[in-house]
């Protein structure tokens, strides 16, 4: 059995040592089995030198937290007595608190702040100062009631000494950053700060979300629909000028037949634009009978045919013009892109006459209409 002794210390000289108890591990091995146990020595352990920095920083600190629960006491004495003859007597000594209170947080503002630029912590420093009079002030005016005017200017010191422990130790604690690096940890603040700001808002638009889509059910649905749908493209009709039988493209599902459908009569029929005014002929030659008014001109591309301009000369209500068809939408889509995709013209269909519920059946019907266009059949000849 083996095990591992204490080895000898060395001694620095000049180094003051004391005796401590530490425990180490010890191992022991038996038939080439190893067993570890803990077992306690004393040490001696060197004993760094005295900080009186730290001890002396540590006093001031001591001797200003005092000071300043001095001046809460007195403060809050002197002022709760002027507001104890109007207020109840723990309101009126609560009140005084504030006094004391405002000028010890502008202090914690301008520590904060003033480690990288004292120019931003110098609004924090003013108000201070300015907070620390009122409540002289109040202490004054306090003793200066039962005609003790030198009391209260002693006892309104008070504050001032506490607060003047303080700013000296801020004022130890700050680091002065030359201009570049002060810039600069001032910009990668912001840069953060905005960032947490920006995260902020957007998990809170989440959570309102969220809140609102589990409430609101089939009105929150409408409303987003609503805010969501964009709005069809204006496509005007193109004229037909290319001589072909026009291809009658099946009706969307879910759409009407303009044709089929009953129309209302205009509320107002259109009167026919004035015919040129007739030259007056000479004396002699009798005069001609008056011109046939012109009938209304049809837009070109409605797909109105003559005997429709026939019956609208003769006085018949016309039919208005419905939205366009499928077949004439593909036409004005690719007149505009005759390299458009078959996904892109579907989309674009789809956005003025919609799917109908049947997207597959829809992108079939927008396919073979655009091979037609794009291949139509020979002119037969007589």
């Amino acid at each position: 059995m083996t095990e591992t002794p204490e080895g000898p210390q060395y001694r620095e000289p000049g180094v003051r040592y004391r005796r401590v108890k530490r425990e180490y591990p010890v191992t022991t091995i038996i038939d080439g089995r190893e067993s570890t146990h803990m077992e306690e020595h004393w040490v001696d352990e060197p004993v760094p030198p005295r900080d009186w920095d730290a001890i002396v920083l540590r006093g001031v600190i001591g001797l200003a937290v005092f000071l300043t629960v001095l001046a809460f006491v007195g403060t809050s004495a002197s002022v709760g007595g002027l507001f104890e003859k109007k207020l109840p007597a723990g309101v009126a000594y609560l009140l005084g608190l504030v006094f004391t209170a405002s000028w010890l947080g502008c202090l914690g503002l301008e520590w904060l702040d003033g480690r990288i630029d004292a120019d931003r912590a110098k609004p924090a420093r003013v108000v201070g100062w300015v907070f620390l009079a009122i409540g002289m002030g109040a202490v004054f005016l306090y003793f200066n009631s039962y005609d003790l005017p030198w009391v209260g200017a002693v006892g309104a010191c008070v504050d001032l000494v506490a607060k003047g422990f303080w700013a000296l130790l801020i004022r130890r604690s700050q680091v002065q950053l030359g201009k570049g690096v002060a810039n600069w940890v001032r910009d990668q603040e912001q840069q953060v700060a905005g960032l947490a700001l920006v995260a902020q808002r957007i998990r809170g638009l989440y959570r309102r979300e969220a809140y609102e889509r589990a409430v609101g059910g089939r009105s929150y649905q409408a409303a987003q629909a609503l805010t969501t749908a964009t709005a069809p493209p204006m496509v005007l009709p193109a004229a037909d000028t290319s001589g072909h039988d026009r291809e009658v493209s099946e009706p969307a599902p879910g759409q009407a037949d303009a044709s089929s459908a009953p129309v209302p009569p205009p509320s107002a029929p259109t009167p026919p634009p004035t015919p040129p005014a007739t030259p007056v002929p000479p004396p002699a030659a009798p005069t001609p009978p008056p011109a046939a008014p012109t009938p209304p001109v049809t837009p070109a591309g409605t797909g109105t045919s003559g005997s429709s301009q026939q019956q609208g000369a003769q006085g018949k209500a016309l039919r208005p013009v419905g939205p366009p068809s499928i077949a004439q939408t593909i036409r004005d889509v690719l007149s505009a892109d005759p390299k458009i995709s078959d996904a892109d013209l579907i989309d674009r269909v789809k956005a003025v006459h919609g799917d109908g519920g049947d997207p597959v059946k829809f992108a079939a019907t927008v396919t073979r209409t655009r091979h037609r266009i794009e291949n139509p059949r020979p002119k037969r000849t007589a």
